[in-house]
């Protein structure tokens, strides 16, 4: 997986400083209001995608340095079938949360995520799936005073 890790590391990074230099100064326009410039929480997030991608690519290019190439794992069918499975289950808690809203289809995205990765245990899916959405429900209608969806 070395030279996997070190194309996609590579790749991350790129995307990530496009997406700090060129996409979201592109795609964001000045705030009207005061406060924060709409640029900066989405320039933290690719910054740190950015650190994490370099991060990667740095080990990945010290371990094929060190080890040499080491055989990569084969991916089998039931791998693809899982990721395409779960990025099923994804897009249809996206689509379920732009319908029913963020406060009922968060908890049930969240609960089928869980046992979609063979957690059983009833209250931690309770709790995590519960605590995080009255969270950012209370934080946003709150806090900032914007609706949810």
């Amino acid at each position: 997986m070395n030279k996997v890790d070190l194309i996609c590391g590579a790749g991350l990074s790129v995307i990530g400083i496009l997406l700090i230099f060129i996409v979201i100064p592109v795609g964001t326009t000045a705030g009207g209001y005061f406060g924060l410039a709409p640029t900066v929480f989405p320039t933290i997030l690719a910054s740190g995608l950015t650190i994490c991608a370099l991060a990667l690519t740095a080990q990945a290019w010290m371990r094929l340095r060190r080890e040499g190439n080491i055989r990569p794992v084969p991916i089998r069918p039931w791998n693809l079938l899982m990721l395409a499975a779960s990025a099923s289950l994804v897009l249809g808690g996206i689509i379920a949360i732009d319908y029913l809203g963020m406060i009922i289809a968060g908890p049930v995205l969240i609960a089928a995520l869980m046992l979609f990765l063979g957690d059983r245990n009833v209250i931690r899916i309770l709790l995590t799936a519960t605590l995080p959405v009255a969270a950012i429900y209370v934080l946003a209608l709150h806090v900032l005073r914007t609706p949810l969806p």
